[in-house]
């Protein structure tokens, strides 16, 4: 379930004259997994020549957005994607917050999900059984994520321009969740492609619209 106290502080809107403070948060660019199905986690990969077409084609779409600050995972795939985005702007400068990586998946980093069945069937079941229950091998639980998220989400200004965070499908989801006061149950249905972008508004209340999305890359 969402943590206790953090859904109010975050708000998806469809309307960007909506309330609040903007806040979107953007997927980076493929990578020579994204193709392959394989959990990427916190390995440590480059975008691929397609992904860094991906982040140019989303540097142009958030062109004309009045950013103030872009935060980025550590990641290299999403620092390669923010440093596009703030490269076209030469404005705002990058900033990196660890809190912001992805979701660790462990041992099934690297792994497709038939991989992944071959090897430990029992462990997949638990994952699409009951998400919020797992913890995958050496790995975290989506608990521990979205604490990450809470507090990444806690030291922002409420009052302000609009702000870019560059992270990854997994904390996106968990944003998402938490802003429609869904449980984990709903983690794996929610579909973030390739440098798609959330649009949030920092300081709202419950969740009164679906998400608006923007999708470059399908």
């Amino acid at each position: 379930m969402p943590a206790a106290g953090w859904s109010w502080a975050l708000q998806c809107i469809t309307d960007p004259r909506a309330g609040g403070r903007a806040l979107l948060l953007a997927r980076h660019g493929r990578t020579a997994w994204t193709g392959e199905g394989r959990y990427q986690g916190r390995s440590d990969l480059p975008l691929s020549p397609e992904g860094w077409a991906d982040a140019a084609g989303l540097a142009a779409a958030l062109s004309d957005e009045p950013l103030v600050s872009i935060y980025t995972s550590p990641l290299l795939r999403a620092r390669q994607t923010a440093g596009c985005i703030a490269a076209r702007r030469g404005d705002v400068a990058v900033i990196v917050d660890d809190r912001l990586a992805e979701i660790a998946f462990g041992d099934w980093e690297g792994r497709t999900q038939t991989e992944i069945r071959a090897a430990t069937p029992e462990a997949l079941r638990c994952w699409k059984r009951d998400p919020g229950g797992m913890r995958f091998p050496g790995g975290e639980t989506l608990a521990e994520a979205r604490a990450r998220l809470h507090g990444f989400f806690a030291d922002l200004p409420q009052r302000g321009g609009a702000v870019l965070a560059v992270t990854h499908a997994g904390m996106i989801r968990l944003a998402c969740l938490c802003a429609e006061g869904r449980g984990d149950d709903g983690f794996r249905g929610i579909r973030i492609a390739p440098c798609a972008v959330r649009r949030f508004s920092l300081g709202g209340a419950a969740v009164v619209a679906p998400p608006f999305q923007h999708e470059t890359v399908e």
